[in-house]
């Protein structure tokens, strides 16, 4: 049966033009899904997200210039590309002509897009689609006549390319013809997150990927760009100003039958993650093997086994990741290829009725991994009915096979049902592994790791809901936390997602903020994009001011008018007849930031802006918090002078305490203002404040400060985002 799976989409956007959703491409596609024996609902749902994504891209049928840039974020290992092959019928069907799709920066990644495309669009003739490879039709993608000759005959292109300069580079001359440019073109970029975002961006640079897809983009009239990736981190922390930051993302839920970070890493991931012990040698050491291992590989078996008793005929393989380096894999498969051989010799001996010391060596192995697997819930016949199967499927082990930029072992792993992999960075993203059960991954960064590169790593997420229970990864007990942590944040990222979007927060004014508890974990690369753990200091304070009159009065309006709906519970504090200051207690922070301090102006230099306010009620949202904000107006009515800085920037906006107790004009300093009783409530301060040194700025202008509680800042320490 196909893994092809649909995904349940969120509606995020509304769709502002016609899509032809009973078009010819659109049944060739849903034929082909048919014939996968993917079930009509699925084909329904895959058609329903494809649309649900065209319709924020740039009408087709416009002639003035148009380009989008969007993210599709599904689940890692869960049919993306049966996903985006819809969303091009489609486009061909509503008036696209050309389909761009950047498929990987390795070559067998590229070529498993070439084959999966094709396999999509095989009951379609070469008279209405052509699939164009960068590697393999240079001539023709350097032949502006011939792609306009295509076009003019009605033939759809698809254009496939590796995600290097050069080819991307190659694609783009193609539209510096002066008809071409103007095709409407959608460009999908597989595992958008990968390769094209600009790794030089902390040093104010464009990398020589991101600078290709950029003048892609900037040859191309009428365009939209669509990353689709399962770790979305690097794109939405990327500077909204970004040519790749994304204008609209819509979230891609899996099928039913998916098995993720929920199943794997959630409250059952005792049942399922198998923890390597610290004192074990390891699997990587030139001698000797951890007994871990062997446990992972009976497990292997017994679980193939069960399998096939149950009538599941369909591959069974078990991935070993050690490491990134390839040395160090040879040294690993030579060990592994060494057990297994020995272990099919005994099967043999087994199954031909010769038993000794080793044989039952093995049984005893055997045996003690069914106990497991029966312990932890999975069911099985009894030991002894399963005892032939479990020796057939050693007997029936292919030679375990090397996955690197060395070696594809794919081709060869067809020609048996039960395959074991050892690889590195080739297994970490993009690749399938069919059937796969057990995954013995060690393979940790050193130090702090990325979220998303770690995420891409769990090849043993997908559709395997039908042997889930001999589903088993044996690993380190840090990785084991790594991805506790990862669910959380990643359940997290979805929730802000999907509540921005439920109240219609456009996709680039999404608080850029996230659970991540783990300090071991950093969101994604820093070269690519920062994001820093959130570090409320007590009192942040409006260090400029709005000095435009205009909108310094429309700040005094705004106040006056809240000020005046709570004037029944204003108090006053009064310190020596000096200073006087106006209160309101117990006011709510969120209604108080949706009617007052989102609709307030702030001067673009200020660290006190409507970002500021609405970043912190995400952070005090995720905390579990409801806070109440005391809400003091200095000096009520006198308001008070300070001068500027030759930047602008205030010198000092608090007033400071008098040391002298004794005297008259004692003041304890407005920072003080909290007092001890209400030292776990927020309080906003409301400033008027006049330029002293600027004589031609005349009237008081509307400052802020905001104290925050320890107690809230503690809280605070597992959210990560862009501060």
């Amino acid at each position: 049966m196909s893994h092809v799976i649909p995904m349940s989409i969120l509606p995020s956007c509304e769709t502002v033009w016609i899509i032809n959703r009973d078009g010819h491409f659109k049944e060739k596609i849903a034929k082909q899904l048919l014939q996968d024996d993917i079930p009509q609902n699925a084909v329904d749902m895959i058609f329903d997200n494809a649309a649900e994504v065209l319709g924020q891209c740039p009408n087709p049928h416009e002639d003035s210039p148009d380009a989008k840039t969007g993210i599709v974020i599904g689940k890692v290992q869960s049919g993306k590309t049966s996903n985006f092959v819809a969303l091009t019928a489609l486009s061909f069907d509503s008036g696209y002509a050309v389909n761009i799709v950047l498929g990987g920066n390795k070559n067998n990644l590229l070529d498993q897009n070439v084959e999966r495309i094709k396999s999509y669009y095989k009951e379609t003739g070469a008279s209405e689609l052509v699939v164009l490879h960068t590697r393999q039709h240079r001539s023709l993608l350097s032949n502006a006549q011939a792609m306009r000759d295509f076009l003019d005959e009605g033939r759809k292109i698809i254009i496939v390319g590796l995600k290097h300069t050069k080819h991307i580079n190659q694609i783009s001359s193609i539209f510096q013809d002066v008809v071409l440019r103007d095709v409407p073109v959608l460009i999908i970029d597989d595992e958008g997150d990968q390769a094209t975002l600009n790794t030089r961006a902390s040093i104010a640079e464009m990398s020589s990927i991101y600078e290709a897809v950029v003048n892609l983009k900037s040859s191309l009239t009428r365009h939209c760009f669509i990353s689709v990736t399962a770790t979305p981190q690097a794109n939405i922390l990327i500077a909204t100003w970004d040519a790749l930051s994304p204008d609209f993302g819509i979230l891609v839920y899996p099928g039913d039958e998916y098995c993720g970070l929920h199943e794997f890493h959630g409250e059952n991931q005792d049942t399922y993650i198998k923890v390597i012990p610290d004192d074990e040698s390891s699997l990587l050491d030139e001698e000797g093997v951890p007994n871990s291992f062997y446990d992972a590989l009976a497990t292997f078996f017994v679980g193939g086994a069960l399998r096939r008793y149950r009538g599941d005929s369909r591959h069974h393989s078990m991935l070993i990741h050690p490491s990134q380096k390839k040395f160090e894999h040879s040294r690993v498969l030579d060990k592994v290829r060494a057990i297994v051989n020995d272990w099919r010799e005994k099967a043999r001996e087994i199954a031909d009725g010769i038993e000794d010391i080793s044989s039952a060596s093995l049984s005893d192995q055997l045996n003690e991994n069914y106990n497991r697997l029966k312990f932890d819930g999975a069911l099985m016949p009894s030991y002894n009915e399963l005892h032939p199967y479990i020796i057939d499927c050693i007997k029936q082990c292919g030679p375990p096979h090397l996955c690197n930029s060395d070696e594809d072992a794919s081709r060869n792993a067809e020609l048996y049902k039960y395959n074991i992999f050892v690889g590195g960075n080739m297994v970490e993203r993009g690749i399938t592994i069919k059937g796969l059960a057990v995954t013995y991954i060690i393979r940790r960064a050193r130090g702090v790791a990325n979220v998303d590169n770690t995420e891409q790593r769990a090849r043993w997420f997908g559709y395997k809901k039908s042997y889930l229970d001999v589903c088993r990864v044996y690993t380190t007990q840090a990785i084991k936390e790594d991805f506790a942590s990862i669910y959380e944040h990643e359940d997290d990222l979805w929730s802000s997602i999907e509540r921005a979007q439920a109240k219609g927060v456009s996709f680039k004014d999404i608080p850029r903020i996230f659970v991540l508890a783990n300090r071991r974990l950093n969101l994604t690369r820093r070269n690519v994009a920062r994001a820093e753990r959130f570090d409320f200091s007590e009192w942040t304070k409006q260090d400029y001011l709005v000095l435009e009159g205009r909108a310094s009065q429309k700040n005094d309006d705004l106040i006056a008018a809240y000020k005046n709906q709570l004037l029944d519970s204003l108090e006053q504090l009064v310190y020596s007849n000096v200073n006087t200051h106006s209160i309101v207690r117990d006011i709510d922070y969120f209604e108080l930031n949706r009617v007052l301090l989102g609709q307030l102006e702030y001067p673009s230099e200020s660290r006190i802006d409507t970002g500021f306010f609405n970043k912190l009620e995400e952070v005090l949202r995720k905390i579990d918090v409801s806070p109440i904000v005391d809400i003091v107006w200095i000096r009520d009515e006198a308001g008070q002078e300070r001068s500027l800085r030759p930047d602008g920037q205030i010198n000092q906006l608090f007033q400071g305490r008098n040391p002298n107790k004794a005297s008259s004009t004692y003041y304890p300093g407005d920072g003080a203002m909290v007092l001890p009783e209400r030292s776990r409530v927020m309080q906003l301060q409301i400033h008027r404040v006049k330029a002293k040194n600027r004589p031609n700025i005349d009237f008081h202008s509307a400052a802020l400060a905001l104290y925050i509680p320890l107690e809230y800042a503690e809280k605070m320490d597992r959210i990560v985002g862009q501060i």
